[in-house]
């Protein structure tokens, strides 16, 4: 039984989606000219660690899983942005002499896992891959008053968007390009530049999230995920007009806690040897000694992590080419958090159908199961971000 108590510690998060929208850079927030640009970014990650619901470091899998084993996730975006002003000849108030942006944003990934990870979800007869196209992001925002004092100059930057859950699929997969919930993210940033060297991008926002339509790898994705506080800064420095070096600090975490309603992670291949259910779900002796088997369900029931959150930090370097092409690249790394982690009770049972009416007396366990993917699973690894951006039309 030790490699379907190892599932419950198989979990993916890469970078969150709706994380790298909001993520700052060289001067991400400040009043940009009019005009149309494109950006591109890429992210990839090798998981090989996550986090517990006490903070700790822990391998993607206990024993069942060799060392070594790992999630590879690349996730790229396109996002085409537009700046002007669509009520400059009207008389609305501060929308008229402010400029907007809208902004959409597409996604496609591919993610696979070591060998050891598809063999063990396939006991549970599930998959762990997961390629497609991601969810869509749709933002508007207007820039706010801009100011001056001596060195310092700034401006604020207003924004919601909101994500359709457009993406690739698999109610099977540890792995998914899409979620199955709407969020709508209202964010409040703003951008300052000293003596025309510092700049500092910063950044706070909710990201409201409604139920899921549908759960993943056994009911481990929530069906009603948390809410999402984010914090983000971002501090440049120009080495010369084209070079500048980056440092940041992001904060991410739940407004309350995950719940899970659909939880039916189970062995495909039952009855369970005896020894195996004794040794590892302790089964009393007495009882071992009755059956040959034993069968395993899980209790249905609605269950609660602790909520997530995760603190990281990045460096990276960007260069801007002729002022209408910028290319960065950073590297993340996580330095504290906590993923999400619940405790469910199993029935064991001597025959099938196992349920409360079948179950042996006194022999009922529990596992304590990790949530997967974007929503639930808080990633102990680095990741690297690859960005370019260009303005098709310069001003």
């Amino acid at each position: 039984m030790k490699r379907w108590l190892a599932a419950a510690c198989i979990a993916l998060s890469a970078p969150a989606q709706a994380a790298i929208v909001f993520t700052p850079h060289v001067a991400e927030y400040s009043v940009l000219p009019r005009g149309t640009y494109l950006d591109t970014t890429v992210v990839h990650a090798s998981i090989d660690r996550i986090r517990d619901a006490e903070g700790n470091k822990v391998p993607l899998g206990n024993t069942a899983i060799p060392p070594g084993a790992a999630i590879d996730a690349t996730l790229l975006l396109g996002r085409y942005l537009w700046i002007g002003n669509l009520f400059e000849d009207t008389s609305i108030p501060f929308l008229a002499d402010h400029d907007q942006l809208l902004r959409v944003i597409g996604s496609a990934g591919r993610q696979s896992a070591s060998g050891a990870i598809n063999d063990l979800s396939r006991d549970f007869g599930l998959t762990s891959r997961g390629s497609g196209i991601g969810d869509l992001f749709l933002l508007a925002g207007v820039y706010g008053r801009q100011y001056h004092y001596g060195p310092l100059h700034g401006n604020g930057l207003y924004t919601l968007t909101v994500k359709a859950p457009v993406g690739s699929f698999q109610s099977d997969s540890l792995l998914n390009t899409g979620t199955r919930y709407w969020t709508v993210i209202p964010q409040l940033s703003h951008h300052q530049d000293w003596f025309g060297k510092l700049s500092i991008e910063a950044t706070a926002a909710i990201q409201i999230n409604s139920a899921a339509s549908q759960t993943a790898y056994g009911g481990l994705t929530p069906s009603s995920p948390a809410s999402v506080f984010n914090l983000e800064t971002n501090f440049a420095w120009r080495f010369s007009e084209r070079w500048f070096a980056e440092a940041g600090f992001t904060h991410f975490r739940s407004l309350g806690s995950n719940r899970f309603d659909d939880v039916s992670l189970n062995l495909v291949d039952q009855p369970v040897e005896p020894r195996t259910a004794c040794n590892t779900l302790l089964v009393p002796a007495e009882q071992c000694s009755l059956a040959m088997t034993f069968f395993l369900a899980p209790v249905p029931g609605s269950y609660r992590d602790r909520g997530i959150r995760n603190n990281i930090v990045t460096a990276g370097f960007t260069y801007i080419y002729r002022s209408s092409a910028v290319a960065s690249l950073r590297a993340a790394l996580p330095v504290a958090g906590r993923g999400s982690q619940f405790t469910v009770p199993y029935y064991v049972c001597a025959s099938s159908p196992c349920n409360a009416d079948s179950e042996l007396p006194n022999a009922r366990q529990s596992a304590r199961l990790n949530g997967v993917q974007e929503a639930a699973a808080v990633s102990a690894s680095p990741y690297f971000e690859l960005r370019f951006v260009f303005l098709l039309f310069a001003p």
